[in-house]
């Protein structure tokens, strides 16, 4: 195998692999570089998921956003919890769901997705909901707010990352052609063409799993998207493993590196894109610099704020759990006297929360 072939597809790889790294760093030094500013309180019009969704942005995973909104629900007037020991907690509804007073952080988008969960959850007047005791038909809405706030999440970022995107695809599968079209033409075999099912593979691949979630493709956990696996293998596997078969070796490890770094780049790299405007960046940097404070506040800091508003530390949990932080502020609020929160009735008043 002619050297100056494998070099210059090692350069059509390396090339079409920088575009998206390159893409990736440019969006996170946008984040790193804006300025933070110390924030004691989350935004006072921001729900969780606003707060999820401007903090991760499209990256965000949203599964796990029900304890946060019931608490955040809990401490704002609309729910009480109690412990339930064979139904899991029990949420009573007092009132129905209000948009908060300020519009600082607040998102008629985000709060029509928060409504639609408080109404399932509340279903036909129902007034009391059992977290055990969700039925299917609950469940199945839960992936529909899932999905709401994926999508919502996605326009966190602005235009030109969709079109970045979308260029690390094309550059992705034009790498891999180009690379295999050069071997085809160094090798004189025509049949090394064939290898152009793996692209096609991971196409359909991304079409079926890649977008399920956010753009109305086949649903996680259903079991046609465990069929499809087998289904991209032999499409993608056998045809360019029988071809390999009569490549030089050389030439097999050059293919597979394409075809590995375009899988990579389609299915981990470009989904790490994340380029924010200003507007965002502004948000965003707002929530980092509440994160900041937490973590690096004292103890008589925190004491008080506390002593300022008794509700601080109830205001700020859900939050704390959407930045993954409540560990590490455990120690920090133990040692602070805290008056149980009257929406929880239950022996587990002090502990609950963490």
């Amino acid at each position: 195998m002619n050297l100056g072939i494998i070099i210059t597809s090692s350069i059509i790889i390396g090339s079409a692999f920088i575009f998206p790294v390159i893409a990736c760093i440019y969006g996170e030094v946008k984040k790193k570089k804006v300025i933070k500013p110390m924030e004691y309180v989350p935004p006072r019009g921001a729900s969780p998921i606003d707060f999820m969704i401007e903090y991760y942005g499209a990256s965000a995973s949203p599964r796990e956003i029900f304890n946060p909104l019931m608490l955040y629900w809990a401490e704002r007037g609309f729910i009480t919890i109690e412990e339930d020991c064979k139904r899991g907690l029990k949420l009573t509804k007092i009132k129905d769901l209000e948009r908060p007073e300020s519009d600082d952080g607040f998102n008629p988008d985000t709060f029509e997705i928060e409504a639609g969960l408080f109404g399932k959850i509340f279903n036909g007047g129902d007034e009391v909901f059992y977290t055990l005791a969700a039925g299917a038909s609950f469940k199945t809405a839960y992936e529909d707010i899932i999905s709401d706030c994926k999508k919502q999440a996605k326009k966190v970022t602005e235009k030109k990352t969709k079109n970045l995107k979308i260029a690390s695809l094309i550059v992705s599968f034009a790498m891999l052609l180009a690379v295999v079209v050069l071997f085809g033409i160094a090798t004189r075999n025509n049949g090394v063409i064939i290898c152009v099912f793996p692209c096609a593979a991971i196409a359909m691949a991304k079409l079926a799993f890649g977008l399920s979630d956010n753009d109305g493709g086949i649903q996680k956990g259903s079991a046609i998207r465990f069929m499809l696996v087998p289904f991209f293998v032999m499409v993608g596997g056998v045809p360019m493993v029988a071809e390999f078969m009569f490549l030089p070796v050389s030439a097999a490890a050059v293919l597979i590196s394409a075809i590995l770094f375009c899988a990579v780049t389609v299915f981990f790299v470009s989904e790490k894109i994340d380029i924010r405007d200003d507007a965002q960046l502004k948000f965003y940097a707002r929530i980092c610099g509440f994160k900041q404070f937490l973590l690096l506040a004292e103890k008589s800091k925190l004491e008080t704020l506390v002593e300022e508003d008794p509700r601080y530390y109830y205001n700020i949990l859900p939050y704390c759990y959407i930045l993954n932080i409540t560990e590490k502020l455990k120690a920090k609020f133990d040692s602070i006297a805290l008056d149980g929160p009257a929406w929880y009735l239950g022996e587990l008043r002090e502990t609950l929360m963490f």
